[in-house]
Parts: structure tokens; sequence; C-alpha cells
């Protein structure tokens, strides 16, 4: 999905001004707001607008349909009522104001975790609960398992979403790999995993065939 920016100014109060000591972890919410209304573009609104004068905020807010960064990945959030992982963590809230469509939102926020993971290098045993930093009953509705979505199931959607990751090729090098593929001289699967030196020489000599 795409991500949507409205990126909270400094001098808010609900904005650290502090950079990550660094990207360690993905912390999981849900927002704990039912109302109808509280999308994540509402959310987004509401920390740009300085959370109502309090020192709460986090990077990204997730729906049923759109994703909202509020935070650069890299600049520290008040999210979790630990030190620790406010410093050393990415902060996702998950919008709760729709039981019908809180399972799209976690796989929404499942894709989004995943892509994090990828970009930070981060292995999927990061990925923790707002429960695990400060011992709050969060995510709520997941820890409880009643809306739908586990937290075992939801590690499972991020565990798919990062297979199809690394079973693309990164954009840099799609036509490369393409063409690739078209002239035989790699199969057409797992384009980041690691090679041996046997696939690296099979390789070149095909290379070398093709062009003759």
């Amino acid at each position: 999905m795409d991500i949507k920016r409205k990126i909270v100014p400094a001098g808010l109060k609900n904005n650290p001004n502090k950079p990550l000591k660094s990207i360690d972890y993905i912390t999981i919410h849900t927002t704990g707001n039912t109302a109808p209304n509280a999308t994540a573009k509402m959310h987004a609104d509401h920390q740009f607008g300085g959370s109502g004068e309090r020192e709460a905020s986090w990077h990204y807010t997730v729906d049923k349909g759109e994703i909202w960064q509020s935070f650069e990945d890299n600049q520290m959030c008040w999210h979790v009522g630990n030190g620790d992982g406010n410093s050393r963590s990415i902060g996702i809230e998950i919008c709760d104001n729709d039981k019908s469509k809180f399972v799209q939102a976690c796989d929404n926020a499942a894709q989004l975790t995943a892509q994090l993971l990828k970009k930070y290098n981060l292995p999927i045993e990061n990925v923790k609960q707002h429960n695990y930093w400060s011992g709050k009953d969060c995510p709520k509705e997941i820890r409880a398992g009643n809306w739908g979505v586990t937290w075992s199931g939801f590690l499972q959607k991020v565990r798919s979403y990062m297979d199809e990751i690394n079973n693309k090729p990164s954009d840099w090098c799609r036509e490369e790999w393409e063409t690739g593929v078209k002239l035989g001289i790699i199969a057409d699967d797992n384009p980041r995993g690691s090679l041996t030196k046997e696939q690296i020489v099979a390789m070149i000599i095909k290379a070398k065939r093709a062009i003759l």
C-alpha cells in the first residue's frame, strides 16, 4: 500500500524532537478509539495538531484502507511508556474503529511491518506488542483474539509478506532480472536469495552463451 505522509512539525508537545538511538524493533498497538470517524487520517491530523497537548505520538497509523505516517522512522516518539522502547522502536497503531474491517486493517499493518523489517534488516522476533515494553494490555483486540486476529496469526501474516518481498526483485534491478530470466541465465525464483559458487559459475557461462 502507498504510505501517505503528514509529518508532525517540531516544537509541539507530542514531538520529542530527538532521533532514535537505533531502529531495533517494531512495536504494534491498537488505538483504543472505537469512534466511527477514528480513521488513520483522523489520527494523523490529531498528531499533526499536537495530540491535544499530550506527550503521545507514534510513527504510523493503519486502518482498513490507508496508512498514514506522522514521524520519520528515525525520529523518537512517545508510544510505549518505556524509555528503551521509545528510543529503539518504530510504533504502528492499528485502528479499531470498525470491528467488521479490523482483519483488513491488521493485514495492512502486517504488510507495513514486513516492509520495515526488510528495510532495516530486522528479524521477525523483533516485532513486539506494546505490552512487551510496559505491561499495558495493548494491542488489546489482537491479544484477546476476539476480533478475528490473534498475535500468532498477525506474525504469520508478516512472515507471508516478508516471503513475498523476498521473492520479488528490487526496483533498481527489475529490468535486468527479467532479462536474465528470459535469456535462461537464472531461474525466476528467490531473486534476493544468496548464491553458491557453482550457481555463480553456471550463471556466468549461461550469460556468455546468451551473448554469443
